[in-house]
């Protein structure tokens, strides 16, 4: 019986880390001032073959976005407002979507974008129709 009051108080501290480290930004903004509009700086890290003409950073709570230029966007957001490297709008009518984690804006901060190609999906992605 003990052994299983132990698994129990095992799992339930395991549950809590696990949900602190996954709603850590949700958290951090029950606890922080309220957000500030800012012009947020991006940078791109692009681990990709195209172009960063291919990408945009898009403000999840707004739906704004913003292009890169010379490996940097400026985005007019809130502070804290999730941000996400997708592509860009051109491309959308070719269905392909990418699956990148976004992140609570910061005045400065920079994003990787990471593509991995299964078989040749990328024939043929981006020419024009």
């Amino acid at each position: 019986m003990t052994m299983n009051r132990a698994l129990i108080g095992w799992g339930a501290a395991l549950s809590c880390l696990t949900a602190a480290i996954v709603l850590r930004h949700e958290i951090g903004d029950l606890m922080a001032p309220p957000p500030e509009r800012i012009q947020a700086e991006i940078r791109l890290d692009n681990h990709c073959k195209l172009q960063e003409r291919s990408f945009v950073v898009r403000d999840l709570d707004t739906g704004n976005y913003a292009i890169f230029r010379q490996g940097v966007a400026k985005l007019r957001t809130m502070e804290r407002n999730r941000v996400r490297i997708e592509f860009a709008p051109r491309y959308t009518a070719t269905g392909a979507e990418l699956s990148m984690p976004s992140y609570p804006a910061e005045p400065k901060m920079t994003m990787a974008a990471y593509c991995y190609s299964r078989g040749n999906w990328l024939k043929d992605l981006f020419t024009r129709h």
